[in-house]
Formats: C-alpha cells, structure tokens, sequence
C-alpha cells in the first residue's frame, strides 16, 4: 500500500519531469488547457439555453395553450388563442388549477410612464389577476392574488421603483399614469416584483391588469378558438397532460365550434428550447443549437485529450531506459505505473487550473458574443464534469508509458528502444486523421456559414430595409396622425413618411384560417391563409416595395378603402390569370385590386413568401416607418426627436432600425457563425500540437534511419519530403473522410432555409489547401531539424 511518504515522493519526482522537459509540459498544457476552456465555456452556455425557463416554481404543470389550424394542405401551429379561451379552460377542466391570458408582448414597443414630473419609457404587458401565482415572479411588495386586482392596478419592477420613487417600498400606493398609441390610463402601484431573471423569456418592467386592456378593446361577443392572446394554465397535482390534451384534442369543436382546429397544452419551459413546427409536428428549435454546441464541447474535448496521447506518447519514447534501470534497482510494476499516471495527473490538474484561470479571462468577451450573463459560479455539476474529465484525461494521457512500458523486462528497457508495433503507429495515426477530420468539417462549416449569413444580408428582399427607422404612434401622433406625418415628411433628412399597423417584419398573422378572404372560383374548403396589412397611403413609397401591375395606393383616385394590393404569392395561391380590378370578399367587405406587388421577404428567408394583402386604413396604423437620408442618420435621428418633443410633449421618443430587426431573426444563426469560427481555430491549433508531437515522435523513432541515408547521399531536401509525405498523407485522408462529412451536415443546416446558397466546389477547394498549408507550417521545423541533424550524431543514437 502507498504511504504518503511514498506520495509525496511522486509528486517531487512529477514535477521535476515536468520542469526538466519544458518545451513537453509547455506543449500539454496549451493543447490540454485550451480544449478544457472551450468546453467549459460551451457548458455554461449549454447550462444556461437548458435552464431556460424552468426557474418556475410550477414549472412541471405549468402550460402554454398551442393552437394547430388547418391552412391548405398544411397544418399550421401557433400560441395565438382566443380572448375566452382562460373562462372556458376553467369551466370545462377540472385538472386546470389556475389560467392566465396576456396580450402578445410584442404588441408593444414601449409605454411612457409618468409620476409626478418624471416621465420615462418602459416595456410592459396587459395580464390576468393569477399571473403571479402561476409564474413565479418574487413579489417584494403585494400578495399574488390581490396584485392586479382590478383596471388601476399597476406592478412595477425593482428597477422602475427605484428609478421613479428611490426605493420600491416608496412605491407601493402612489400614482402612475401609463400611455401608449391614443391610449392612456392612471393606475396605483400594487406590487413592486423583482426585476425578472435573464434567464426568463418574458421581460417586463411593470404589468397591468388585463380589464385595463379590455376596456381598450372590449371582448368579442363571437367566440373563437384561435386569436391574437397568449394562454397559460397550471394543472392540478397528479394530472395526466396525456389525457388534459385529449380533452383539448376536442374542446375547439365543443367550445368554439370550430372543426378546423385543434387545441393542445405545451409545458411552458419547452417552448424556448423546442419552439419549432413543421406541419403540425415539433421540429425543434434553439435545442438543435444546444446538441450541436454540446457535442463540440464534446469532440474539443476529445482533440485535446488526443493531442495529449500523442505527446506524452511520443515523450515516453524516449523514457525506455529511465524504466529499465529503475526495473534493474527492483521497481515493480505497480511502482512505474503509478509514477507514470502521477505525472499525466499532475499535468491534467494544471491544465484545470489554467483553463479555469483563461475562462474566467474570457468570459466578458464570450458574453458579448452570446448575449448571456454568465458568471464563473459554483454550479456543483460543471465543477463536478469537469474534474471528471480532467482526471479521465490524465488517466487516458498516461496510460500507455504507465501499461505499455512497464510491462517490458529490463533486459528489452536497458537497450534504450522498443520495437513499435503495427498497431501502436496504426492508432497514433487514426488519432491524428480523427483530430483532422474534426477540424476540416469545422473549417468547411464556417465558411459555408459565413457565406449563408452573408447571403441573407446581401438579398434583395423586395423592399428597402436600409435606413428605415420605426416608432409608435402615441398621444397626440396618434390622435393626428396625418399632421404629424405630413409635417414629419419636411423634416431635413427625413425622405418619405407613412404608417403601418405592425412591424413589416415577422408581423403576426391574422386569426382565422382564411381570414374570410373569399373571390370568384374559390374552393369553399381551401384554407389559405393570408397576410393582412392595414397600411397609410405612401407606404409603398417609404418601402420601395415594387409595383408589377396595376398601381399603388393615391388620395388622387379618391376613396382607396375598398382597394387592395396583392403580392405575387397571394395571386398565385388564388390562381388569378388577370387580376387587377377583380373583386375579393374579405370579412364580408367588397375589396378591388387596383395593384400587384413584387414578392418581398416579410418572414425570414427561413421560409417562403406566403400570401400578403395590403389595404389602406390609416385609423389601424399603429408605428410611423420614416426612410432617412443616406450618411445623414445620426442627424436626422436628432431633427426628428425634436420634431417629436415639440409635436408631442410628454411622451419619449424610442425608435427602432428596420435593419435591426432584420438581423435579429438571425441571431441564432449568427451565434453560431462567431462560435464555430473560434472553435474552429482553436481546434485547429489543438490538432496541429497533436501532429508536432508525432511528428516529433517519428523524427526521434528514424533518427539513424536519417542518418544513414545522408551518409549514403540524401539531401536535405530528401529526408524532409520523406518525413513530411507520411503526415501529409495522414491529413489527405482526413480530409477524404471529412469533406463528405461536411457536405451532408452543411446540406441538413442548409435545407432549413428556403432560400440559401448552393454548396460549392470552390469552400472545398479552399479548404483542401488551407489544410496542406497548415501540415507543413506544423511539421516544417521537425523534419527540417532532422534533416539538417549531422548524421555522426544521428547514428550515435540515444
């Protein structure tokens, strides 16, 4: 049994191997401590993507009510329920505990909020009275139930209490006054709740009672199992979702009298990671980004422990003697192979605290790359993941000179060489074509990345979405619209003006299948589903959205109300041969289309264009889009918020660039794009130590064999094509293997997109030469050291 004195001396004789072999130790702990950083960088991220969410104390019963409707030949999926939807789960479920409705939070850009002098912006949501008791939000002032009790109540975050009162208990019992659009109401502070996690996907600075909404818009009498609201229940303790779902399978045609449709509960924390549909039928979402990172953490990881077999493999080459004599002096094996792991141990541990020192270092850039607000905490299961893998590493690392070479008599040691076998160099090499395969299909899916980000930057999308800015109409702009925009239109740097209901961009869709949109030749039973956009005349304009046919909207023909515009798309799912001045029903209105639009991309480039139809109504506008002058921004930003305070007093002015949400619904895309090239990178220069160290090894392994040959009149040249074909050989076919690979995941990523780039010869091309560059950066000073060796010294041997 070890003693600790016996311990001790290990680790004495560890480290003076370590520090007498700088150039080893140095080599190990970069590979080592740079794969051990890029994966505990990627588990707290991955940490945090799973997390999403579940901090809910109810979060195993807590559920969001999805919605599949039948459009076409497809089924399409949504949370957009109806504004009866909460009374009617509570009287026809008995599994339900609690329901909450909100309205869709991106109904609102801001709010202005006002108490006393101060007015400021803020983002907010209309909810139900139970919205506390089923998210669980701390409350630092009020009672969940009595919060939002009644139309003038108003909870408000830590950070607004403190930023109007001074300190949240100063808040609760005092005044404010909330406006939005024409809108505007006084309420009394509630509650006062803490400022919502960041880990949350609901992010509000104060919330109001949904009777307040109500009395903006007052329920329908018609009830309707799809709408514009957002729904929540919780269910009983012990309720069978199984069979609640069943019951919902049903409920839209018992209910709602609605046959098209069907109703169904999705647990709440789900929606984050698995928010996709695809016909009716999940298809993931951000947790395909969460299994992807996860698994590179993985093979990072791999290649670093990889890169640190070959190391230490080809260091323990050339201990064979060191084993000998102490097998000579009556060492056993058990001695050597623990000596051996001590060592491989040792370095594992250093390397730990390297990476844990660099991650620390790193996590401020690694947050302004991912959005997050990550901090290096003591969350039990990274630490513990990560000293297993530390230790699995040190243990792998130093198991073949502690198995391997212990296992020779002294007789074999003392002579100072082991005969390699087939298989030892058959494994070394899979090692370096596995590190090189990884890295080649890194290289290929940056780059193919790289080129789909840049495509869908670069597309026409049928309007101009450059220097475009948005904001909501309020107070007065909304009460007068058409001044303020006429007025707006003179304002230097400002090119055209108009307004619109909802974001050009990922705006919501209208409820009901058809939408009541009828026209000669209809099928009764097609269920196309429409795009509806309230627009002010000009918008056209302001957009620079082409006209194929027809016209655009003009006050010079008089009355438009009755006048729609339709995008190619629309024209070719209603199968019109000749449509201008045709007749269309929608909602039991005659409608004419006086004009043909040129497709343009209101979703992203995710999906096809589907159906739009433009119709004027400026009292439905809600957001100003104003084009701005080119290079004249900053400026004309300012011109307009004067423009804004002096038309509309009281009210901030908080605007957004069209561009921004443009990229915006590509973030996850981008993310990956920024990650992948700096995993690419590292993975890259883990490998390439990998490849310094056989190389080293198979310089050392032919030392005589180099010698003899120069001896016998091999030049330098020679013995360095000699050295350097087999390790180009080894990334050649790696590359075989990769490049197949790369194809087939770069085609599945791709085919997410219905518009993208082609795969083509040319990244592989790139690639395939990127990597021989990089061999022979990497073996160069080896097989050049070895090649200019004199050959007396290379046939003394060691």
């Amino acid at each position: 049994m070890l003693n600790p004195y016996m311990l001790l001396n290990y680790n004495k004789t560890a480290w003076r191997y370590l520090l007498k072999n700088k150039q080893f130790t140095l080599l190990n702990l970069l590979g080592l401590s740079t794969g051990l950083v890029c994966a505990l960088l990627i588990c707290f991220w991955v940490s945090d993507e799973v997390g999403f969410d579940k901090f809910h104390e109810k979060d195993n019963r807590l559920y969001e009510v999805m919605i599949h409707e039948q459009a076409g030949n497809q089924i399409a999926t949504s949370n957009a329920t109806g504004d009866h939807m909460m009374e009617t789960l509570l009287k026809d479920l008995p599994e339900v505990e609690a329901a909450v409705m909100t309205t869709p939070a991106s109904w609102f850009q801001k709010f202005s909020l006002t108490a006393g002098n101060k007015t400021m912006s803020a983002g907010g949501n209309f909810v139900s009275q139970d919205y506390f008791n089923a998210f669980s939000f701390a409350l630092i002032h009020g009672q969940k139930d009595q919060v939002l009790r009644d139309k003038n109540s108003i909870a408000i975050s830590r950070k607004l209490a403190v930023q109007f009162f001074r300190k949240p208990e100063l808040a609760v019992g005092k005044i404010l006054e909330w406006k939005w659009q024409a809108f505007s109401g006084k309420c009394m502070v509630t509650g006062v709740f803490e400022d919502f996690p960041a880990n949350s996907s609901q992010q509000h600075d104060f919330l109001l009672s949904m009777d307040a909404w109500n009395q903006i818009v007052p329920k329908g009498d018609v009830r309707t199992s799809s709408g514009p609201f957002d729904n929540f229940v919780v269910l009983k303790e012990g309720a069978d979702i199984d069979r609640v779902n069943q019951k919902m399978a049903g409920l839209a045609k018992t209910a709602f009298n609605d046959s098209t449709s069907t109703l169904f509960l999705r647990k709440y924390s789900d929606a984050y990671l698995y928010g996709n549909y695809e016909n009716g039928v999940q298809v993931g979402g951000k947790i395909t980004y969460v299994r992807l990172f996860a698994g590179i953490a993985v093979l990072i990881l791999v290649i670093a422990c990889i890169n640190f077999m070959n190391l230490s493999t080809a260091k323990a080459s050339m201990r064979v003697k060191e084993v000998g004599v102490k097998k000579a002096l009556g060492a056993s094996r058990s001695t050597l192979v623990f000596q051996f792991l001590s060592e491989s141990l040792l370095m594992s541990f250093l390397a730990l605290l390297v990476a844990i020192l660099l991650t620390w270092m790193l996590l401020p850039q690694f947050n302004a790359i991912t959005g997050k607000s990550l901090s290096l905490h003591s969350d039990l299961k990274i630490a513990l993941l990560t000293l297993t893998a530390s230790i699995i590493t040190g243990l792998l690392a130093g198991s073949y000179p502690a198995f391997h070479l212990s296992r020779f008599k002294p007789a074999i040691t003392l002579k100072g060489r082991l005969a390699s076998s087939f298989g030892d160099l058959m494994i070394r090499k899979g090692l370096v074509i596995f590190q090189f395969t990884v890295s080649v299909v890194f290289i290929v899916s940056v780059m193919v990345v790289y080129r789909q980000i840049s495509y869908l930057q670069e597309k026409n999308l049928g309007y101009d979405k450059d220097n475009v800015v948005y904001f909501e109409m309020n107070g007065r702009v909304a009460e007068q619209r058409e001044s303020f925009l006429s007025q707006l239109k003179s304002v230097s740097g400002v090119v055209n003006a108009s307004s619109i209901q909802q974001k050009i961009i990922l705006p919501a869709m209208m409820p009901g299948n058809g939408g009541g949109v009828r026209w000669d030749g209809k099928n009764a039973d097609d269920k196309i589903r429409f795009f509806r956009m309230p627009v002010n005349y000009d918008l056209i304009e302001t957009m620079d959205i082409k006209i194929l046919e027809g016209r655009s909207f003009s006050k010079s023909y008089g009355n438009e109300a009755a006048s729609i515009i339709l995008n190619e798309a629309a024209v070719k799912a209603m199968e019109l041969s000749d449509p201008i001045g045709k007749t269309v029903m929608i909602g039991g209105q005659e409608r004419h289309i006086v004009g043909v639009s040129k497709n343009f991309h209101f979703n992203s480039l995710h999906e096809a264009i589907r159906p739009f139809i433009l119709y004027i109504s400026p009292a439905e506008t809600m957001l100003v889009m104003a084009k701005l002058a080119a290079s004249q921004e900053k400026e004309t930003i300012e011109n307009i918020r004067n423009f804004h305070k002096q038309f509309n007093p009281g009210y901030s002015f908080d605007y957004r660039f069209l561009d921004h949400d443009y990229q915006a619904q590509y973030a996850s895309e981008q993310l990956v794009g920024q990650l992948a090239r700096y995993f690419a990178i590292l993975t890259i220069i883990i490998s390439c130590l990998g490849l310094f160290g056989l190389a080293a090894f198979t310089a050392d392994r032919r030392r005589q064999e180099i010698g003899i040959r120069k001896v016998l009149g091999a030049t330098v040249h020679n013995v360095v094509a000699m050295l350097t074909k087999d390790f180009l050989l080894l990334v050649l076919i790696a590359t075989a293997i990769a490049f197949p690979l790369a194809w087939w995941l770069m085609d599945q990523w791709l085919q997410n997109f219905a518009y993208h780039i082609p795969m083509t010869f040319s990244v592989f091309a790139i690639t395939g030469l990127l990597m021989i560059l990089i061999t022979f950066a990497t073996i160069g000073y080896q097989s050049l050291k070895a090649a200019l060796m004199n050959p007396t010294d290379s046939l003394k041997g060691h």
